[in-house]
């Protein structure tokens, strides 16, 4: 994993993890890695780490059981929501790229019913 400097390194750790989640490389209930496993993987101090999962905590994103590791949530609700978020900032961003190129909201939308019908825009 790379960081930016545009942001602190646990906000892009919880990204991550969130990303993990969603496509499903962390399914609901899986174990993921220790807080110093994690530090030792991605370079950084292990209180980074502590305080990213403190906050994914706060978030039931994931749960730590003492003496066994913390897992992802087994909330499919927790899930489809942070789907929903996803989604939501990804059409969002889009659009607003795409009018910043003076497309219209029908152009940009003739645009994209036709790339999910699998034709090229001209």
């Amino acid at each position: 994993m790379e960081f930016n400097q545009k942001e602190p390194i646990y906000t892009q750790i919880i990204d991550d993890i969130k990303i993990k989640f969603i496509n499903g490389t962390y399914p609901l209930g899986q174990e993921i890695p220790s807080r110093r496993e994690l530090a030792k993987r991605l370079g950084v101090n292990p209180n980074t780490i502590q305080r990213a999962y403190r906050e994914m905590e706060d978030m039931k994103l994931i749960v730590t059981a003492r003496g066994q590791g913390s897992f992802m949530t087994s909330d499919a609700k927790i899930l489809e929501a942070l789907r929903e978020e996803a989604l939501n900032a990804a059409v969002s961003q889009n659009i607003e790229m795409l009018r910043s190129f003076g497309k219209s909201d029908e152009e940009i939308l003739d645009t994209m019913k036709k790339y999910m019908k699998g034709e090229k825009s001209q």
